[in-house]
């Protein structure tokens, strides 16, 4: 991961404003991707794909399985890693399978918040990412969880393996996926759950901005960071809307019990990421280590059932075909 990450931040290095002398603080340029440091932000041009399917996706590259996805993106997933890893980023392991202790290990990395901008009846509004997914059975929209940041690995033909298979971002579990569900989601065509929210959703074709945050201490949404000129956040209700009184009442209250425990609340955040971080490292490690003593186990059985097992005798020659003698 280490050189895939080098060589990822070499090519950066020799095409960024920062190789030609500009500040570092003003919005780093990538293909279709603009990199915003100052608010720890990546923002990716997409556009919507109004699929009647169910999900595995929430956005692919251009080419890639547009039909089970949510948006799609002419940006390359390599060039969104990048971007990530300039926001000081490091990717987490994908989906995998421990053979010391026989089960799937789900995705683990630093926690992204994703959320979607468009235009909607005339305004710019920015709504998560959830809310444009809803349930196939029950039609309830999707739980408000984070991604995460697992990163996808180089082929032995020195691709990066997502910019071949189209994935960005998946809401079931793929190992080549860069960003992913940080819990165990079977792909299998049986078990998926999600679909489009066509009341939500952009229009098809609709053009729409893929936001990208990381969540924790010094995310551009904990520090407050204004949001784009004209934007609007869709976030309230419209019941809230209509009532101004018993909007300012609940604000009011937000505002005595929860803003005064701003700092602490981020840095309870950023202690559990730290610390969940930290542990899932210590049993990544304990893993390999039992992978290692099983497979010593397995080489030593081999060799000493070759050593006891039992071995046919030497047949003695064949009886002779001649007569005997007189």
């Amino acid at each position: 991961m280490k050189v895939l990450r080098d060589w990822l931040l070499m090519m950066w290095l020799l095409t960024s404003n920062l190789a030609a002398g500009q500040a570092a603080t003003r919005p780093a340029k990538l293909p279709f991707i603009e990199v915003d440091m100052t608010r720890k932000q990546v923002r990716v041009d997409c556009q919507a794909i109004r699929v009647d399917a169910p999900l595995e996706f929430f956005c692919v590259a251009i080419g890639g399985p547009e039909h089970e996805a949510v948006l799609r993106t002419p940006a390359r997933p390599s060039d969104v890693h990048l971007a990530l890893l300039m926001l000081g980023l490091e990717p987490g392991q994908p989906v995998r399978f421990s053979e010391a202790a026989q089960k799937w290990l789900a995705p683990d990395g630093p926690p992204l918040r994703i959320s979607v901008e468009f235009e909607k009846a005339g305004e710019r509004v920015i709504v998560p990412a959830h809310r444009l997914m809803k349930s196939i059975r029950h039609g309830q929209v999707m739980p408000d969880r984070p991604f995460v940041f697992t990163g996808s690995r180089m082929l032995e033909d020195g691709r990066y393996a997502a910019d071949v298979t189209g994935y960005l971002v998946s809401i079931v579990n793929f190992d080549l996926s860069p960003i992913d569900v940080p819990r165990l989601a079977s792909n299998a065509n049986d078990t998926l759950e999600w679909q489009v929210n066509e009341d939500v959703a952009p229009e098809m074709g609709a053009k729409v901005t893929m936001i990208l945050e990381p969540i924790g201490s010094g995310d551009a949404a904990a520090q407050g960071a204004p949001l784009p000129s004209g934007s609007e956040v869709q976030t309230r209700p419209a019941t809230l809307r209509s009532d101004p009184q018993k909007l300012e009442r609940l604000e009011r209250l937000w505002a005595e019990r929860v803003a005064p425990h701003d700092a602490a609340l981020r840095q309870a955040a950023q202690a559990q990421y730290d610390v969940i971080r930290e542990l899932r490292r210590e049993q990544q490690r304990l893993i390999d280590e039992a992978d290692r003593i099983q497979r010593l186990i397995d080489e030593l059985e081999k060799r000493y059932q070759d050593m006891t097992t039992p071995r046919p005798e030497p047949l003695g020659p064949a009886p002779s075909q001649e007569p005997p003698g007189p």
